[in-house]
């Protein structure tokens, strides 16, 4: 029987039972059965569920309500200042000599007017001008230097002395301001000596390291004080949109801080003590940090708080929930009692025109248009009183 053909019941060509192949047919009908039970499935399980479509097909409740909340907001948006730093210069001896005693603490802040130290038994007063002094002045003296000296004289309070010339009133105004700090001065001095006075290149400027310990000896001009970088200029990149009206403040880390209609942040030395600043990363290109902070409204405001589908506008069309071309925005405040989602009694619907004076995230922020608050709930789709 070898190469003999068999039929598909089991049999050779002679007609006659191949006891080999019996149980081709057997296999064959198993194999037919299955597909006809498979195909039997699919067709029932498109019967079951032909009939129910996905719920999220079914139309939308065109009698949706939400009840409108009322918050204090202070609507804070994410801003990053570009601040471009700059080197601050240490403070110097102003004379050599064993330091004998030092107020300098990494951390602390140095305010003009103080001692950082004293060297041979007598402190070094410190006053922020606008440059460093370079010569000893005496009265009649004339210059940027010594209305450098009066404007750092009167800002610390030491005397009522102003103008780029150097008065007697100048002198007292120095001693004073040493005696206040520790420092006796001769009773007849009259020449401001370069000796006394250690330049602070910025008042409040925190101090990073102290290399100049009790005990040591210092030569005029060492670094006696090292001072961090600082920025030298602060703006937003960018203001958002959309945000509720009003003066503004950043949060830098641990300050609060004001800023312009235009992003510049106004105090820069408080900026660069900030948190936010220290420990921003610097570019290292471009020495500009981006300083991540909050931008917030100086004076929280009470707002009414909606979906923006609720937003509708009376005599116009409006954009995102705003109001445009002349028309007036607006919400449909219900009259029944229903709520949710629940289908309620349209007949007591009321438009209200409000003002939006926000939005976050599909959330509108609106005061009515004398500033009050609407109270109850609003429909998600306005249509009523022409709004819509």
């Amino acid at each position: 029987m070898r190469g003999e053909a068999v039929d598909m019941f089991g049999k050779g060509g002679n007609g006659k039972s191949d006891g080999r192949r019996g149980p081709v047919l057997g296999r064959q009908m198993t194999a037919l059965v299955a597909v006809a039970c498979l195909l039997a499935g699919m067709g029932g399980t498109a019967v079951v569920l032909a009939p129910h479509p996905p719920q999220v097909l079914a139309p939308a409740n065109t009698n949706a309500t939400m009840p409108i909340e009322t918050q204090q907001v202070n609507d804070g948006r994410s801003v990053t200042i570009n601040a471009e730093e700059i080197a601050m210069a240490p403070v110097v001896a102003p004379r050599s000599g064993m330091v004998t005693a030092s107020n300098c603490k990494p951390g602390a802040s140095l305010a003009s007017g103080q001692s950082i130290m004293s060297i041979d038994g007598k402190g070094a007063l410190m006053l922020a001008t606008a440059e460093p002094l370079w010569r000893p002045l005496k009265v009649g003296d004339k210059g940027p230097d010594a209305e450098g000296l009066n404007n750092a004289l009167k800002a610390i309070g030491a005397g009522d002395v102003d103008g780029d010339t150097v008065t007697e009133a100048t002198i007292d105004a120095f001693v004073a301001a040493a005696a206040k700090a520790g420092i006796t001065l001769a009773k007849d001095y009259a020449v401001i000596d370069t000796a006394d006075v250690a330049w602070l290149p910025s008042d409040g400027v925190t101090v990073s390291a102290c290399p100049a310990p009790v005990g040591q000896i210092v030569g005029q001009g060492q670094s006696i004080a090292e001072l961090p970088a600082m920025a030298a200029s602060a703006k937003a990149q960018s203001l958002p949109t959309g945000a509720v009206a009003g003066e503004r403040v950043i949060q830098a880390g641990d300050v609060t801080l004001d800023i312009t209609d235009q992003g510049d942040v106004i105090d820069l030395v408080s900026f660069s003590r900030s948190s936010a600043f220290r420990t921003a990363a610097t570019a290292m290109q471009s020495n500009v940090r981006q300083v991540n902070v909050q931008w917030v409204l100086k004076n929280p405001v009470a707002v009414g708080v909606v979906p923006a589908s609720a937003i509708g506008v009376v005599g116009g069309t409006a954009a995102g929930g705003t109001a445009s071309g002349g028309a007036q925005a607006c919400i449909v405040v219900t009259g029944g009692t229903g709520g949710g989602n629940a289908a309620a009694d349209t007949a007591g619907d009321r438009a209200v025109n409000v003002n939006i004076v926000g939005s976050m995230l599909g959330r509108t922020y609106i005061q009515g248009t004398d500033g009050s608050i609407p109270s109850g709930s609003v429909r998600l789709t306005p249509n009523a009183g022409g709004c819509s």
